[in-house]
């Protein structure tokens, strides 16, 4: 019993680290948080500040706190955290009404607090049965037991890791829900009666996309190709079935065809393609080629790989026949990518110039910050200029857009650009990084970026928490903020080709 009350013995160090986090983890982000998800992240950065204050104990183990030092700390953390309870939510409502959404409600805002406590006292439990369990573990007699549930867990991740394991079964059941989308009628569409990709291989995302915009009128009816997970068993198969599929449905006769790589479950966002049909009248198009069914965030910890394979095998594919029609008939070749789309999007080239010399344009949106391209990009962008909206230098092919305002801009006399990358301010996908936790990044040095409050400071780990945490609300926000790209689509394809009938 006696273990047990020094186990769970709070230490004054580590409280007054997890109080100071706690407060900052109040201090604004890129999105809105409601009360629940605030106390979330303050509870998590309270508990990751209890383990580094906990960090002295190792050298001053004889050291206790008398009441009189806890005293002072209650009579200092009280106050303080609910001041920067009450600034959070001052902080929320502002950047709600940028958003021109509602904040939360100041009758339940406090409740944050209460979830950061519950999970607070829930983490150190955790930590506190981990401690106790690891210390039984090491004795001797036991010491084979643990090597054996070493074993036993490199055994399951292992397996997990794979197509045929856990996540394989896991992305097969996703993308099998059954839909009560009727197959089109049309010869445009993959999936319709005389397809070379069958309906019933198409799964739930690949349904969506082929049976997208069919209600609307264009003069040419638009082509639209997709070949899923049960198509085939290999993306180099699904790139050669939809390379098939592409030619039984003359696409290479029409005036624009854009290859696009879908997100980790398979999802593409349907305005974004459904401008590029807008802009060209339905003289268009589109394929893709699915390589998972999983959220893109478990899709890339766990097969990046597959991605980039898909949107290579998908490119090679489609060149092999587009190349070897005349210059002057064959249609303009564009690549689009969204979210783990986009950083799959640009794996098939090395360079700047191997992406321009292989495609006629391309829209790479909301990329994640871990893309080699967009980052050696960014990284020759003129000293003028932030990270949030860098100008290149001799590259007028290229060009990035923080929103409308910068795609209406770019639009004057200067040559189009062929390359375009969208990326919000406001997006956590694209600044979410693992360095955030102890490393400032240049787009908080620099001056905010639009609709990013001028009171956003880095703050060691907690940002790192804070963006984690926008991450999961990052299209629960109106179009033109967060990971929502396709109110600025139809500018960005005008943009990129110079409209209908250009000469891109």
């Amino acid at each position: 019993m006696a273990d047990v009350r020094q186990t769970l013995r709070l230490d004054l160090i580590g409280s007054t680290f997890a109080t100071a986090l706690l407060c900052l983890s109040f201090t604004p982000s890129l999105l809105p948080r409601g009360w629940i998800l605030q106390g979330v992240v303050g509870g998590v950065c309270a508990a990751t500040g209890y383990a580094l204050g906990c960090l002295p104990r190792a050298v001053m183990r004889r050291w206790h706190a008398g009441r009189r030092a806890w005293f002072t700390f209650a009579l200092l953390a009280v106050p303080a955290t609910s001041l920067a309870a009450y600034q959070g939510w001052r902080w929320q409502q502002e950047i709600c009404r940028i958003m021109g959404v509602a904040g939360p409600s100041g009758a339940t805002w406090p409740a944050a607090l209460l979830v950061a406590g519950a999970l607070f006292a829930g983490l150190l439990g955790a930590a506190a049965l981990m401690r106790r369990g690891g210390a039984v573990l090491g004795h001797r007699e036991h010491r084979h037991r643990a090597a054996a549930t070493l074993v036993a867990l490199s055994l399951l991740a292992g397996g997990s890791m794979s197509a045929s394991g856990p996540l394989g079964a896991l992305s097969t059941a996703l993308d099998g829900r059954v839909t009560d989308l009727a197959a089109p009628s049309g010869t445009t569409r993959a999936g319709s009666p005389g397809s070379l990709v069958p309906w019933s291989s198409l799964g739930r995302q690949g349904r969506a996309f082929v049976t997208g915009a069919l209600t609307v009128r264009h003069t040419t009816s638009p082509i639209r190709v997709y070949a899923g997970l049960g198509s085939a068993p290999t993306t180099g198969a699904r790139a050669r079935l939809a390379v098939a599929e592409l030619t039984r449905t003359g696409a290479f006769s029409r005036k624009v065809l854009c290859l696009v790589v879908p997100t980790g479950s398979g999802w593409v966002d349907e305005p974004t393609v459904a401008a590029l049909e807008d802009e060209f009248d339905g003289d268009t198009a589109i394929a893709a080629v699915q390589y998972a069914a999983l959220p893109s965030w478990l899709a890339l910890a766990t097969e990046p790989e597959r991605a980039e394979d898909a949107a290579t095998d998908l490119l090679d594919e489609v060149r092999r026949t587009w190349s070897a029609l005349p210059a002057a008939g064959r249609p303009k070749l564009l690549i689009y990518g969204h979210s783990l789309g986009a950083l799959a999007a640009q794996a098939p080239f090395d360079s700047a110039r191997s992406l321009l010399d292989r495609v006629d344009g391309a829209l790479i949106s909301g990329t994640p910050s871990s893309s080699p391209l967009r980052n050696s990009l960014v990284a020759g962008r003129s000293r003028a200029t932030t990270e949030v909206r860098p100008a290149l230098p001799g590259r007028s092919a290229i060009r990035f857009a923080t929103g409308s305002a910068d795609l209406v801009s770019a639009a004057g006399p200067s040559p189009h650009p062929r390359v375009l990358f969208l990326q919000h301010a406001t997006d956590p996908v694209v600044w979410w990084s693992p360095r955030l936790m102890l490393r400032q990044p240049d787009w908080l040095r620099e001056r905010r970026g639009d609709a990013v409050l001028p009171s956003v400071r880095w703050w060691p780990i907690v940002t790192f928490w804070q963006l984690s945490a926008d991450m999961l609300k990052a299209q629960d926000v109106p179009a033109g903020y967060g990971h929502r790209y396709g109110a600025e689509a139809r500018a960005a394809w005008h943009l990129i080709t110079g409209g209908t009938g250009c000469d891109c």
